[in-house]
């Protein structure tokens, strides 16, 4: 897969990748999900790359636009977003040409617990970072 993790393996879904930009209008949102973490030595380790990750769960609704974003000052984020049925919905590097901000929009198809994974781009992605999944009122 170019220019993408395999983050099914780790989570044993199907891969149905869909990468979505946002074109951000002002609206009210809804925190679904606001988590602060660390990458760090002991976390789960993606078997594709050797990158550690740190996962999340969030309870979203069908029909419902989220924004899932990822960010930190110490290393280049890369965010992953798994459906109930454990099938990987998108993945994220880099938002708006910003290597410090992941973020990925998508409009949820059924009700259920949905995971976000927190990874870093390489094996020496380690620091702080903050993880939020928004939702438009």
């Amino acid at each position: 897969m170019t220019g993408q993790k395999w983050f099914a393996r780790v989570l044993a879904g199907a891969v149905a990748v869909g990468i979505c930009a946002t074109g951000a209008l002002a609206r009210a949102q809804e925190m679904l999900l606001s988590e602060e973490g660390v990458l760090e030595n002991g976390d789960m380790v993606l078997p594709s790359d050797n990158s550690l990750y740190d996962q999340f769960t969030f309870e979203g609704k069908a029909g419902q636009t989220v924004t899932i974003k990822l960010f930190s000052t110490e290393f280049q984020p890369y965010l992953a977003v798994i459906s109930p049925e454990g099938e990987v919905l998108g993945e994220n590097h880099s938002a708006g040409g910003n290597p410090q901000n992941s973020q990925l929009e998508l409009t949820l198809a059924t009700d259920g617990t949905y995971i976000v994974i927190a990874n870093g781009f390489d094996a020496s992605s380690r620091g702080r970072y903050t993880v939020e999944v928004m939702v438009a009122e």
